[in-house]
């Protein structure tokens, strides 16, 4: 059992420290509203891993990788999901052009974060396709539901720590000075990523 779980979080690991869509929309909350959005941002991804956990042990993750149409429902979804937070960075100008009483941050409420970071996980079908081949190629039928339950919220625990980490990161003084003269460029290139995203699970 050790060794499996082992396995399955060295394989999470490696899939949640590469860049993607969780990355980018964290990334994003934190640089245009500060830390505690991206960890609110974060929290949601990690609770979005328990849909994915959720489903598995109930095998519907089966049922997903057997029905071509459900599949494509929740790749089209998500890939509308990403545009639209796409659309809404392309919507990002200098603070020089904006108004003197703007605040220095752009304000997001905690739940609405909380709910950008879950929407853009569960309706990420690299995600969804991911788990279906983490815990049928790692984890054996034999493991009890219980320990199974452990590794879902151990994938969950360590998704959240890890967004957090990264939403301290960009919130620091340095970053956020230079973010504020040239934070629209960021919020242009990271559209453009997130409709790259959206690009390639659609393709």
């Amino acid at each position: 059992m050790l060794n499996e779980f082992l396995l399955l979080a060295t394989a999470h690991l490696f899939a949640v420290a590469s860049p993607g869509a969780d990355f980018a929309v964290v990334l994003k909350n934190t640089l245009r509203s500060g830390q505690r959005t991206g960890t609110f941002t974060a929290l949601g991804v990690g609770l979005g891993i328990f849909v994915h956990v959720g489903y598995t042990l109930l095998g519907v993750a089966f049922l997903l990788s057997q029905s071509p149409v459900l599949f494509e429902t929740i790749k089209y979804l998500g890939a509308g999901y990403l545009l639209w937070l796409a659309y809404n960075c392309s919507r990002s100008r200098p603070k020089s052009a904006l108004p003197e009483t703007e605040n220095k941050f752009e304000h997001l409420s905690d739940f609405h974060a909380l709910k950008q970071g879950f929407f853009v996980n569960v309706l990420n079908p690299k995600v969804t396709v991911f788990f279906i081949a983490l815990f049928t190629s790692i984890v054996s039928q034999n493991t009890s539901i219980l320990v199974q339950s452990f590794y879902g919220l151990w994938l969950a625990f360590y998704t959240f720590v890890w967004f957090g980490l990264v939403a301290w990161w960009f919130s620091r003084r340095v970053v956020l000075a230079w973010y504020q003269q040239h934070g629209y460029i960021i919020d242009w290139l990271m559209g453009l990523v997130l409709v790259y995203i959206a690009v390639r699970l659609l393709l």
